[in-house]
């Protein structure tokens, strides 16, 4: 289960003690060396014997002691839990997943369109920062930020958060704008343990976020809850700007704005166990909005850039077939008749080995299209 900051760095210290104790005791302990006087000269039962115990001597003296430096440097050098700071202006990124193992992370990676919608450079060239979102204006009186696309990042409090329960409190509450009661909390944070223990914790945890947040901080009975009049939260520009773009048709402007919010995988670097579902969710989110960002850019000429972001949808989500469909387009209008032929090739390939299917019948009419087939 999920332990805190400190009872980690206790764990830690009581790991390095009782590493230091064995190698007291085993360098009082310290058996004879074997002495063998010919090496063409035969061993006797007492010098195995002696040898084997040296050698377990020496095991367990190198063991003790990677143990000691293992705890020695996670105390000197804790694993970060959340970066807090300044949050950055965003650029319009899209992410590629690498592969490392069973786990994947998100590389962020920009293209430039061509129409100029949104200020944006290539992956090749230095990032510049891009204009805010418009969903948060200039006159945004909002002094607390908490942004989630990306590692968790808190700004603008009154008093600094410690505790790493604090964080993961403010970062539920970011995902629930309606709130959530005492139990919820506890459960989410501290799923399965003892709610004796888990409540004085989740008090300490409230204490310091009202007196972090102050007037931004509400209370109904035992429910809490973000003001949201006062906090800015990335979720909500988010959703805003989707809502935006689809009541406008697609707003090009609106749709890069709202790629431009992301930062990296949502709460990246965290181990909340309550946010698996809120990652899938705004998973497909992106995927979604990298293929509705490319069919923008494509529909303005810009079928390179279209095409870097469906190949990034893609390899964030292989099956996605409105972004596989996104692609062949590009690669048509850039004039890539055989890449087009291979890619097909390849989303049928991979559909059948996968789920045992053939390409929709949108994606199937698209390819035929494309090459004159109709």
């Amino acid at each position: 289960m999920r332990r805190d900051g400190t009872q980690q760095r206790l764990w830690t210290a009581a790991r390095a003690v009782l590493a230091l104790a064995c190698l007291i005791v085993l360098g009082l302990l310290r058996p004879a060396l074997p002495h063998v006087p010919s090496l063409t000269g035969p061993l006797t039962t007492t010098e195995v014997e002696r040898f084997i115990l040296a050698l377990a001597w020496l095991l367990g003296l190198a063991l003790a002691a990677a143990v000691l430096v293992q705890a020695l440097r996670r105390l000197t050098h804790p694993r970060p839990q959340v970066l807090a700071g300044v949050i950055p202006r965003p650029t319009a990124m899209s992410p590629r997943r690498v592969r490392d193992g069973a786990s994947a992370r998100y590389v962020l990676t920009v293209a430039a369109p061509a129409a100029p919608a949104v200020p944006v450079v290539a992956a090749s060239e230095p990032v510049a920062p891009a204009p805010q979102a418009e969903s948060a204006g200039e006159d945004d009186q909002r002094a607390v930020s908490i942004a989630v696309l990306g590692p968790l990042t808190v700004d603008g409090l009154a008093h600094k958060v410690k505790r790493a329960a604090t964080h993961e409190l403010l970062a539920y509450l970011a995902f629930h704008p309606s709130g959530a009661s005492r139990d919820e909390l506890t459960e989410a944070i501290w799923p399965g343990q003892d709610p004796k223990r888990t409540r004085p914790r989740l008090w300490q945890s409230v204490s310091e976020a009202k007196r972090a947040l102050g007037e931004a901080w509400l209370h109904h009975g035992e429910r809490y809850q973000l003001d949201r009049a006062k906090v800015r939260v990335d979720l909500d520009d988010l959703d805003r700007l989707l809502a935006a773009a689809r009541e406008d048709g697609e707003e090009p402007a609106a749709l890069e704005n709202a790629l431009a919010l992301w930062r990296g995988e949502p709460l990246e670097g965290s181990d909340f166990l309550w946010a698996d579902g809120e990652r899938r969710n705004l998973h497909a989110t992106l995927v979604d909005l990298l293929e509705r960002v490319g069919r923008a850019r494509l529909a303005h000429g810009d079928a390179r850039a279209a095409l870097q972001l469906a190949e990034q949808a893609i390899g964030l989500e292989d099956l996605h077939e409105p972004s596989w469909r996104l692609a062949l387009q590009a690669e048509h209008a850039l004039g890539l008749r055989e890449s087009v032929r291979r890619r097909y090739d390849e989303l049928t390939r991979s559909l059948d080995e996968q789920l045992g299917l053939e390409p929709a019948r949108e994606t199937r009419l698209v390819y035929r299209q494309l090459l004159g087939q109709t």
